[in-house]
């Protein structure tokens, strides 16, 4: 290289995208950070959150472990499982990611200390979009489903102006490990996305989980990526979604019936999954909602322990895994 000629740049991001076309230790995580909330007078942690979440799912890094698994068991059946080196893309880039966009949010500045980047461990449900049975129209009549062997797409053609309604997948199989959501949808035209629920074991609303979001329009140009806590059995953490850098606040509710027990082999919380609603509005019969990549997944959760290196291409962070109970201890005890 000539003499005063600086190196060409790394585009870390495309680096990464290609390296994950060939091995998987380059794939999609999502960033996390957990709110900050206020203090009394005596110092002691209130409910009233002074910052919100910060929730980036699909971020595209390459996780170079050092440890998997080594099963140091500590107090309550939990497990230190491993560690590892994550590369990620620069700061600037993380910071104005599709969902993110930091122009609206003046809150991430920085990596900090624990914050977490949830893996997939693997995928303990996949529901079925590349093909349209047990997809069904629900309050919707009229709907019609679609496949190109990727997405769903459900026309809501027929249904006049000012529809609104429920389409809903119907299965029958154990989502118990899952403790995460995840999907990507979009629309075509002016669609709402009020909520969407899981039901398990029985078909009763008493054994919903239901996710109601705040004024949520859905995108027509990308998709929407989703990414929320499932625990089956145990009503989970409200969340968020972001879009193009704004928040909508995600509230977390349950049926009557929605919570652990255990009496024999046959309990609900042990048994299937039933029912995945979508709850969609629209103003017009030509509007249409596409649907991919739903899964019900086992997370791993990357803490931030330490910041490796920290330059214009790219951010490699320390970070240790850590998981709750041991499923053996779960299913025992609840």
């Amino acid at each position: 290289m000539p003499v005063g000629q600086r190196m060409p740049t790394l585009n870390m991001s495309r680096v990464l995208r290609n390296l994950g076309y060939r091995t998987g230790q380059s794939r999609k995580l999502t960033y996390y950070r957990y709110p900050i909330y206020g203090r009394d007078n005596y110092g002691v942690e209130t409910t009233d959150v002074k910052i919100n979440e910060i929730l980036i799912p699909d971020v595209q890094a390459y996780v170079r472990t050092q440890t998997t698994k080594n099963f140091t068991i500590i107090k309550g059946g939990g497990n230190v499982v491993g560690a590892a080196h994550i590369y990620l893309p620069r700061l600037e880039t993380l910071k104005n990611y599709p969902n993110f966009v930091q122009d609206n949010n003046i809150f991430f500045n920085e990596v900090e200390g624990w914050d977490v980047l949830y893996d997939i461990d693997r995928i303990v449900y996949p529901v079925i979009t590349s093909g349209t049975s047990d997809w069904y129209a629900g309050t919707l009549s009229g709907a019609t489903f679609t496949s190109d062997g990727e997405k769903l797409k459900v026309d809501l053609g027929g249904l006049g102006a000012n529809y609104s309604g429920t389409v809903f997948h119907s299965g029958s199989n154990n989502v118990l490990e899952a403790n995460r959501l995840k999907f990507q949808i979009k629309a075509s035209g002016v669609v709402g996305f009020p909520s969407f629920k899981v039901t398990t074991s029985g078909t009763s609303s008493d054994f919903d989980i239901t996710y109601t979001i705040d004024d949520l329009k859905l995108p027509t140009d990308d998709y929407l990526s989703v990414d929320v806590p499932f625990v089956s059995g145990v009503v989970a953490d409200n969340s968020s979604i972001y879009m193009s850098g704004t928040r909508y606040p995600v509230t977390v509710t349950s049926g009557s019936k929605y919570a652990w027990t255990y009496s024999g082999a046959n309990d609900y919380y042990i048994s299937d999954l039933r029912l995945l609603t979508l709850d969609v509005s629209g103003g017009a019969a030509t509007d249409a909602v596409e649907i991919k990549n739903i899964n019900f997944y086992k997370e791993i959760e990357w803490s931030v322990h330490s910041v490796k290196d920290y330059t214009d291409e790219y951010m490699c962070l320390e970070c240790v895994r850590t998981v709750g109970k041991r499923q053996s201890i779960r299913r025992a005890y609840g």
